[in-house]
């Protein structure tokens, strides 16, 4: 499993972060995420179906992304539903000035002999594109992001 981890402090409340986060017609921030359209459930939160195209490991994979937490102003969690194991873990929380996002995304390819290695091999990228994703996600508020391994 890779996991990367990004962060990032806004100069907004955490309710204002949220509202952004929680806009998915306009989620192209999200690592990893290259194409998103709502194709089931409520607009927002949990059963919030997404088909989606994530530029991983050299290729463009599409499945279901789906909403399976959602705790306005705090936390959305989406998963991929098939194929590639993929987690995007997002939390906001108030700080002084602002509040802080937190951007955690996690991976498996499965198993077989090469899962470990193509992980490995893949770890670098993934944190980059979460840091990417803080960095865009940053630039609707005017901040630079801070990353963390």
């Amino acid at each position: 499993m890779v996991e990367a981890r990004s962060d990032v402090t806004l100069p907004a409340p955490p309710a204002d972060v949220f509202a952004v986060i929680a806009d998915m017609d306009h989620a192209d921030w999200l690592p990893a995420v290259r194409r998103l359209r709502h194709v089931g459930g409520p607009k927002h939160g949990v059963g919030a179906r997404y088909e989606v195209e994530v530029g991983a490991l050299g290729r463009h994979l599409r499945g279901v992304l789906v909403c399976r937490e959602y705790t306005p102003p705090n936390r959305m969690l989406l998963e991929l539903e098939e194929g590639l194991e993929l987690t995007i873990d997002i939390r906001v929380r108030a700080v002084r000035g602002g509040s802080t996002v937190n951007v955690d995304a996690r991976y498996s390819v499965g198993g077989g002999p090469f899962a470990g290695a193509v992980e490995r091999a893949s770890q670098g990228a993934a944190r980059r594109e979460v840091a990417r994703a803080c960095e865009q996600l940053a630039a609707r508020f005017g901040r630079k992001e801070r990353t963390s391994a």
